[in-house]
């Protein structure tokens, strides 16, 4: 007897990538383009307005919308810049709104929040560094980061992130297994200790089923 085909079809997962910077937006794309990607949607989102508000509002969106999972990445030192200038003015810290966010997502399995101290770039450094140093602004990073021969002439600009000879994300592939490492032996962000160097960036390759395990040093 022949068998009857199911009339199940998988589903297409569908994840939402969201983040405040043009850099951010690039990398994940380029992710999903050499990670060869089929089975799911990655939709990197990025804000005109920065207002962690609006961000938020974009998270609970996506949910509503019924995305599988929903990734907030957020650089922390704009956060800590603008957390200093709120409260010298009376009002509510940014880094209290932050996490006031933060717990309000926490009762949703499939939203992962994901901070990088101060930015983007420190991810970047891990690939060839094992470092815990915090840097107090992101150009501090980038200007340690130009000491790596492979990244000397790095700017941050899509014609340098997506350069048809070799894109940021083909330089940095063969250092990712190195970079998680590194990132993870940093621990989780922790809001009673927010100034230490984090990049939970790499918490992504999990979340999204992508295997690193070929991309040795």
């Amino acid at each position: 007897m022949a068998r009857r085909k199911s009339k199940f079809r998988r589903i297409r997962e569908k994840y939402s990538i969201i983040v405040d910077g043009k850099c951010e937006k690039w990398y994940f794309q380029l992710l999903k383009k050499h990670e060869n990607l089929q089975s799911v949607d990655i939709v990197p989102e990025l804000l005109s307005r920065r207002k962690l508000k609006d961000v938020f509002s974009l998270v609970v969106g996506k949910i509503k919308e019924g995305y599988d999972k929903v990734i907030w990445v957020l650089d922390f030192d704009v956060l800590i810049k603008e957390d200093k200038e709120t409260r010298k003015r009376g009002k509510k810290g940014k880094i209290q709104e932050f996490k006031e966010y933060v717990d309000r997502l926490r009762k949703h399995k499939n939203v992962f929040v994901l901070v990088n101290t101060p930015c983007l770039e420190f991810w970047y450094l891990l690939h060839f560094r094992r470092t815990g140093r915090y840097f107090g602004n992101c150009d501090k990073v980038i200007k340690c980061l130009k000491k790596v021969e492979l990244l000397s002439d790095y700017e941050k600009s899509e014609r340098y992130y997506k350069k048809a000879s070799s894109d940021i994300y083909e330089k940095l592939k063969p250092f990712q297994n190195a970079a998680i490492k590194n990132a993870e032996s940093l621990g989780d962000f922790d809001f009673n200790d927010c100034q230490r160097a984090k990049a939970e960036i790499y918490k992504v390759f999990e979340i999204i089923g992508v295997s690193t395990e070929r991309n040795r040093v």
